[in-house]
Parts: structure tokens; C-alpha cells; sequence
């Protein structure tokens, strides 16, 4: 597939944390750069991107998320620690909706 961009958003954006939400009709991803105190802890941040994708394009994406950690994965770990990380994760059900998640690096 070929893809169009503006020549000043071929650098993308750097994320090193996500907040993730959803309503009845659509997901919300947060993406944003954060800084972190001595302890690890996020203590300001700036949204980078906001992106809204159906729930069918959320299965997708995690689809391809975990196909692409586990060929990242294969070739960058050691085997020992590979093996750990290619399991796939367990995905979490019955959560509310409206509900929010976040992660960081």
C-alpha cells in the first residue's frame, strides 16, 4: 500500500506512555510524551496524538501488535528471555465501559 504524507509529518512523534479509552461506539489512544521523577513516576506529560478507531480496528491492531512483537522479539532477545516475552499477553474482559488503561515505558 502506498501511503501519503506532509513532508513535516514523516518524523512521527515520539511516545514513551498511552491512555486508552472507550465508549459503546469507538476507542480512544492517547498518545504522550512524559517526563519521570528519580522514583519512575510520570510527573508531567504532553499529548503527542490523539487517535479514535472503531472496536473492530482495535481487534486488528492488536492482532498485528502481537504478530510483530513476537518476529521483534524472535530476533532482538536472547532465548531465555524471548520465550518469556513471546507468550502472548493476557487480555483482561469484563471491564466497564468508559473504563481507562495506561502504559509507559
Amino acid at each position: 500500500m502506498k501511503i501519503h504524507t506532509q513532508p513535516d509529518q514523516l518524523g512521527g512523534v515520539w511516545a514513551n506512555a498511552a491512555a486508552v479509552r472507550h465508549s459503546p461506539h469507538e476507542f480512544t489512544i492517547d498518545f504522550l510524551r512524559c517526563d519521570f521523577d528519580d522514583q519512575g513516576m510520570a510527573k508531567a506529560g504532553i499529548l503527542v496524538q490523539r487517535v479514535n478507531v472503531s472496536p473492530l480496528f482495535v481487534t486488528q491492531l492488536i492482532t498485528a501488535l502481537q504478530d510483530n512483537w513476537s518476529k521483534y522479539a524472535d530476533k532482538a532477545m536472547p532465548k531465555e528471555i524471548g520465550d518469556i516475552f513471546l507468550s502472548p499477553p493476557v487480555i483482561g474482559s469484563g471491564e466497564d465501559l468508559g473504563d481507562e488503561s495506561t502504559a509507559s515505558d
